[in-house]
């Protein structure tokens, strides 16, 4: 009987064991590291951002698991690569950098992304053109300032035209969006809005920040005109 109870005692004893070391181990979760140096107030481009696999027992509370968390946050600090990414190291980025201007410009709710876009998400400004053909001037797409940071996103309006209509005339609904802009993009979108027929907004990937080829800025039919 004092056998069977010292055996008991062990195999107690061993499975607690066992279940403590598989408690290290498992289960493991998906974390996010850098594999690239950040700089302070920079966004952290997805291809900085490589997976590696911990046991959830020695992850920190916050630490990052998915690189959704990452949208709309820069660098709080200079980061490291091999740094284990944690929210305590993210901040919102600065509504505006040194030598930057707000600028407000109102987007077709239909046409605009709208429902999809935030502060700090980039998008290129896109504006179209009639061209005039008598004129030998095609109609022209042209992108207007590329990769440009939004810091509000207002409440859809009514609105018609390029200006306050009525209701029941060419009713519309346009979105204030708010960017963060140098002098010179501002000058352009304001060029766009005084003479282009429609603004639109081209969504771009989280953080994507990435100049354009010369052929991707602008497209004009070969037919047109």
């Amino acid at each position: 009987m004092l056998s069977g109870l010292g055996l008991l005692a062990v195999f107690v004893l061993v499975a607690s064991y066992v279940a403590d070391v598989r408690t290290e181990v498992d289960p493991k979760i998906k974390l996010l590291t850098l594999s690239k140096p950040v700089k302070q107030f920079e966004s952290i481009p997805d291809n900085a951002v490589t997976e590696v696999t911990m046991p959830k027992r020695w992850a920190p509370p916050t630490a990052l698991r998915s690189r959704a968390q990452l949208v709309g946050y820069v660098a709080g600090t200079d980061l490291r690569p091999d740094s284990l990414l944690q929210t305590d190291m993210l901040v919102s980025p600065p509504e505006l950098e040194p030598g930057q201007r707000e600028v407000a410009i109102l987007v077709d709710a239909e046409t605009g992304v709208a429902g999809r876009i935030g502060p700090g998400s980039i998008v290129d400004i896109v504006g179209s053109f009639a061209g005039a053909p008598d004129r030998g001037v095609k109609p022209k797409s042209t992108v207007v300032v590329p990769a440009a940071r939004i810091i509000a996103v207002g409440q859809p309006q009514l609105k018609g035209g390029r200006g306050v209509q009525p209701a029941e005339s060419d009713p519309k609904q346009v979105v204030p969006v708010t960017f963060a802009l140098t002098p010179k993009e501002n000058l352009h979108v304001i060029e766009a809005e005084s003479f282009a027929d429609e603004v639109r907004l081209a969504l771009r990937r989280p953080n994507d920040t990435s100049p354009l080829k010369k052929g991707e800025l602008s497209y004009s039919r070969p037919d047109a005109g």
